[in-house]
């Protein structure tokens, strides 16, 4: 039945159950003319006194009708992903009735599986990642990398985002968080992934990063890749655990940022390191709890001298990050709620379902993008049952409470009216006028003589509250939303309202008033706008057909006139061909293997003895490979500290004077152009800037020489032997 003919069905009544139920329709939208949803909750519902969770959205209006469809599919194309291959060839021999009937064995599988995935790095495993990227850049114009190499033009750092990471930083960048993690590639490599909070509370990806070593110099090196990437941008918050590395490395790209440590970290901390239990309390109220720097310095030194702490090295090096970890320093700071890595962790939980340790770096950076993929779809939900449905009124503030729904998304609408609640927790002390400005004086109930000022300008409609609540989360307080009742304000002054919490928050007039024309940012924050405007029409487009056609042809001409705009005129790059070899195997931090006491013990395949390898093997040292040692000692020192390629001396072009890359590494940006790796001197012309090139100094200390005689050696004793070195 097509849309018209749905369409004349308005008087449902007069068809039986049979005739609706034998009824066929050519599409969801024909069926949905037909019926329109709708329906009502129950009354009794709303009035539950037991009622422990929140009312779910009204999305149903006064129907009582039920409709069902099904989509009766003839033939479809299913693909799996995640799933073993032994699986998999399990399923395929179940559907041909049996291994003997496949055509191939188990081992034929494999071998095709590994054939292919050799294929895809037929010239390198870091090249092959790049080269990848650079075409992610080809199709995603505003996706971005940065790497450099190493003396010896390995993959030394690298750090990677799209354009979608990069738009949502522009929006939701005021609070960022990393954290690195293990064995999720072959080479051992930390991955540090970058992260915020969106306006729906959930964890956003701003980047990924691949460290040579977790010194001072490769963090450092990423946060300035970031920065750069980010238009400049910096945080106003950086969340992290307790690494040295991180916090100097912070210290120094982001001065002006508030580096806030982990507070999971912190009580782990204290409980490794402190027995009493009572200090382990006072710890706790020192992280949450509201007090003044005063009382809490007050609460530490009679602590210090109840506990005998005054030789205590780990409470004096507690105390000088106590900036870095007390509620007292930090209430006034806007965290978005980030008060642990905890996000981190979540985000390292799931990447495990993506990544391996066996994978190659080309297998690492497309799981990531599906990792990508995920956390935006959860976004995208979010975003869908904001936008649709209305949350249930339930308290006494129904003015207030009803601007809250409209203004904030469904999540912050939820912490905003737990403030409305307590508002009747809230108890009037005294009220003075100053000017324009009305001076509240109140107290909370359960809590006499602790007063909270709060300040109302009714001419520019601006407020503050003394218990800092609105600055760390963003949300008025009880005691602001007290003083809206008592000055009868039916909606939330604007100067309250933070766009980052709104539905609207990726809306580009909520932030014409601070980006130039002619900026990256405002570029950025452009395409943001666009790109919430068009999911719409994702949506509507792909329904149908017609619709689909009618919205494709529309996009081609619609790009096709703004590209012949003068401003988007580009200019070609001028680009050099850099060789890229694969990393060695990094040496992280952590406590080393413990060998099995029991159980059979290893023997010497030199010798056949116990208690040693053939490395460190006394019999017949001629035996001994220098291919090997060589190969061994390049990857421990590679790791190790100084190592990393991070100590920059930038030049610009032509600049005379300065040292060559004989000796330095180089810094290596990504082009969207060709299939080999590429150095730029110049970034694309939308940004208006030149770039410089980067040589970086590189600290390992063997010589080409030496290098030279060992695989001589090697190549000697392994003819000898008739045995060859792996490629």
């Amino acid at each position: 039945m097509s849309v018209e003919e749905a369409g004349e069905y308005g008087d449902v009544l007069q068809l039986s159950k049979e005739e609706i139920m034998n009824k066929a329709f050519c599409s969801d939208e024909a069926a949905f003319e037909f019926y329109r949803r709708a329906g009502l909750r129950e009354r009794r519902h709303y009035d539950r006194l037991d009622r422990q969770r929140g009312h779910r959205p009204k999305t149903r209006t006064n129907c009582e009708a039920k409709l069902s469809v099904y989509l009766d599919v003839v033939s479809g194309i299913w693909r799996a992903h995640g799933v073993p291959t032994s699986k998999i060839l399990g399923y395929m021999a179940g559907q041909s009735g049996g291994y003997s009937l496949m055509g191939f064995t188990k081992k034929d599988a494999y071998n095709y599986i590994n054939k292919a995935k050799r294929a895809k790095i037929i010239d390198g495993d870091a090249n092959a990642a790049v080269v990848y990227l650079e075409g992610k850049a080809g199709a995603d114009p505003m996706s971005m990398a940065r790497y450099n190499l190493t003396k010896d033009n390995m993959l030394g750092n690298m750090f990677w985002a799209d354009g979608g990471s990069r738009v949502d930083y522009q929006y939701f960048g005021d609070v960022l968080a990393f954290d690195s993690t293990y064995k999720k590639n072959k080479y051992q490599r930390p991955l540090v992934i970058f992260s915020g909070v969106n306006n729906h509370k959930q964890t956003t990806i701003f980047g990924f990063g691949l460290v040579l070593d977790e010194s001072v110099g490769s963090y450092k090196w990423l946060l300035e890749s970031l920065l750069e990437v980010m238009c400049k941008k910096q945080p106003s918050v950086v969340v992290t655990d307790g690494c040295d590395s991180m916090k100097a490395a912070i210290k120094s790209v982001f001065p002006e940022a508030t580096h806030w440590l982990c507070a999971w970290h912190m009580e782990k901390n204290v409980t490794a390191n402190v027995k009493e239990e009572g200090l382990r309390q006072c710890f706790t109220q020192w992280l949450y709890l509201e007090m003044e720097i005063d009382e809490f310095e007050a609460e530490w030194d009679d602590a210090v001298e109840e506990y005998g702490l005054q030789n205590s090295f780990w409470a004096k090096e507690t105390f000088q990050k106590r900036m870095m970890w007390a509620n007292a320093y930090l209430q006034d700071k806007f965290c978005a709620g980030f008060r642990t890595t905890s996000r981190c962790e979540g985000i390292n939980a799931y990447v495990k379902n993506f990544l391996k340790s066996r994978h190659s770096l080309l297998d690492m950076v497309k799981n990531l993008e599906l990792v990508l993929r995920e956390y935006r779809n959860n976004e995208l939900l979010a975003q869908f049952r904001s936008l649709h449905g209305m949350p249930v009124m339930t308290t006494c503030l129904d003015p207030l409470e009803k601007y809250d729904a409209h203004a904030y998304t469904r999540e912050i609408f939820v912490d905003a009216k737990k403030e409305i609640v307590g508002v009747s927790a809230v108890n009037f002390v005294a009220k003075i006028r100053r000017s324009t400005t009305m001076v509240y004086t109140l107290e909370e109930y359960g809590d006499p003589g602790r007063e909270v000022i709060v300040l109302y300008d009714r001419v520019s409609k601006k407020m503050e509250c003394g218990c800092n609540f609105w600055r760390q989360k963003g949300i008025p307080c009880r005691h602001m939303f007290f003083v809206m009742k008592n000055e009868h304000l039916t909606r939330i002054p604007e100067s309250l309202v933070l766009n980052r919490w709104r539905k609207d928050a990726k809306s580009l007039d909520k932030y014409a008033e601070t980006t130039e024309v002619a900026s990256e940012i405002s570029f950025l924050l452009r395409h943001g706008t666009l790109h919430a405007a068009a999911q719409w029409m994702l949506y509507v487009g792909g329904r149908s057909p017609s619709s689909f056609t009618q919205a494709l042809n529309g996009l081609h001409t619609l790009c096709q006139e703004l590209d012949r705009g003068p401003e988007n005129g580009g200019q070609k790059k001028a680009v050099d061909t850099v060789e890229l070899h694969d990393p060695v195997v990094a040496k992280t931090k952590g406590a080393p293997r413990v060998r099995r006491q029991g159980g059979r013990k290893k023997r010497c395949t030199r010798c056949r003895k116990t208690g040693h390898t053939k490395r460190y093997c006394n019999a017949d040292r001629s035996f001994v490979s220098k291919g090997e040692d060589s190969k061994e000692f390049e990857a421990t020192n590679l790791g190790s500290k100084g190592s990393s390629p991070t100590e920059q001396v930038r030049f610009e072009q032509g600049k005379k004077g300065v040292p060559g890359p004989n000796n330095l590494s180089t810094h290596v940006w990504l082009e969207a152009s060709g299939s080999k790796i590429r150095s730029h001197r110049e970034i694309p012309a939308a940004t208006g800037r030149k770039e410089t090139m980067e040589w970086e100094r590189n600290m390992i200390s063997n010589t080409d020489e030496v290098l030279a005689q060992l695989m001589t050696q090697a190549t000697d004793i392994s003819s000898r032997l008739g045995s060859s070195f792996p490629a």
